[in-house]
C-alpha cells in the first residue's frame, strides 16, 4: 500500500533473493523481470546498478507511460531486447519472445556489457573467485586488429570493470580470463560495438491519443555528441501537407496538435548535431475516431437579443 517505492524493492530483491544467504549461488545466473505501470516514487538508479554489479540481467515490461529514458538506463544493454512496451491486457503478445530472452540470459555465458557510449562500455560478471583464489585478466582488441590487445589484471573479488578512450562504432572482442590455483574457471568471452558518434532517436513511443492531437516521446540522442535539438515533422500517410514542431536540446516528447479525427500519421523525429549531420527515425500513428467538426449549435426561436 501507499507509494510505489520500486528502489526499495530492488534493494530487497538484492539482499534478500539473490544474497548467497537465500540460496544465490556463483556463476549460476541471475535474472530479474520487473513489471511496472508507471514511474517510482524513489530512486531506481543506485539499487539497479548494484544489482547489475551482481551479474543480474534485468528485464522490463512497461504496461503504462513510463519515463522512456529511465527504463530504457535501467534495463540491461541493448534496452531493444530488454525494455517491452505493452497494455496490460496485451501481455500475451510479448510472453514468447520474453521467454526466449529469459533462456538465453539463463545461459553458463555471464560476461555482460551495459552502459555502451560511443567512446566506452562497463562490463560485469558474477563472482567467480575471491580475494584469496585468484585473480582475473581483462583483454580488450579492436576485432578488426587483434594485435593490439590492452591487459587489465584485476583482484579474485572484482566484479566489474569500465573500458574507456575507444573509437565509434567498433566491434571489440573481450576476454575475461580467471587465474586460479584453487580451481579451474574458464575463461568468457564477449563482442561489444560501440554507439556512433553520433546516435540519433533509437525508439518512438506515440501516448495519449485523441482525436485531434498526439504526444510523441523518443530515447534522445546521448553521450559527448548529444544532439543540438531536435525537429518533428508530421503529416497524413495518404498525403497532405505535412508540419514541422521545433524541439530544444534536452527534451524528449512534444503534443502534436490539430490533428484530424481517425486518421494515420508518419511522424518523423530527427536529431541535429553540431557537424551538421542529422539522424531520423520515423513511425506510424493514428488519431482515433471523433466528430470531426463541431458545428454551432442553432439558437431556440426569438434567442439572440441580449437581456435588459
Amino acid at each position: 500500500m501507499g507509494d510505489t517505492n520500486t528502489g526499495l524493492a530492488l534493494a530487497y530483491a538484492r539482499e534478500q533473493l539473490f544474497a548467497e544467504a537465500a540460496g544465490a549461488r556463483p556463476g549460476v545466473p541471475k535474472v530479474l523481470v520487473w513489471v511496472t505501470d508507471g514511474g517510482s516514487s524513489d530512486p531506481v538508479g543506485p539499487p539497479m546498478q548494484e544489482l547489475k554489479d551482481l551479474g543480474t540481467t534485468v528485464f522490463i515490461v512497461s504496461t503504462g507511460r513510463g519515463n522512456l529514458l529511465e527504463l530504457a538506463a535501467a534495463a540491461s544493454a541493448p534496452a531493444r531486447k530488454h525494455l517491452h512496451f505493452v497494455d496490460v491486457d496485451d501481455l500475451h503478445i510479448i510472453a514468447q519472445e520474453l521467454r526466449g530472452s529469459i533462456l538465453d540470459a539463463m545461459q553458463p555465458q555471464q560476461l555482460r556489457a551495459s552502459e555502451v557510449t560511443s567512446s566506452g562500455f562497463r562490463l560485469a560478471w558474477p563472482p567467480l573467485l575471491t580475494a584469496d583464489s585468484g585473480y582475473y585478466v581483462l583483454e580488450l582488441a579492436p576485432s578488426a586488429e587483434p594485435g593490439t590487445k590492452r591487459r587489465q589484471q584485476l583482484p579474485g573479488n572484482a566484479t566489474g570493470w569500465a573500458w574507456a578512450h575507444l573509437d565509434p562504432a567498433t566491434d571489440y572482442d573481450v576476454a575475461l580470463v580467471p587465474e586460479s590455483n584453487v580451481h579451474f574457471v574458464r575463461p568468457q568471452h564477449l563482442r561489444v560495438r560501440t554507439l556512433p558518434e553520433e546516435a540519433g532517436p533509437e525508439r518512438i513511443v506515440i501516448s495519449h491519443a485523441r482525436p485531434r492531437s498526439l504526444q510523441v516521446s523518443w530515447a534522445p540522442a546521448l553521450g559527448p555528441a548529444a544532439a543540438l535539438g531536435y525537429h518533428v515533422q508530421f503529416g497524413p500517410l495518404r498525403g497532405g501537407a505535412a508540419q514541422r514542431v521545433e524541439v530544444p536540446a534536452g527534451h524528449n516528447s512534444t503534443t502534436l496538435q490539430g490533428l484530424a479525427p481517425g486518421t494515420a500519421y508518419l511522424v518523423t523525429v530527427t536529431a541535429a548535431f553540431r557537424s551538421g549531420r542529422e539522424r531520423a527515425l520515423s513511425a506510424k500513428a493514428c488519431t482515433p475516431d471523433g466528430e470531426r467538426s463541431r458545428a454551432p449549435r442553432p439558437s431556440p426561436p426569438g434567442a439572440g437579443g441580449r437581456g435588459p
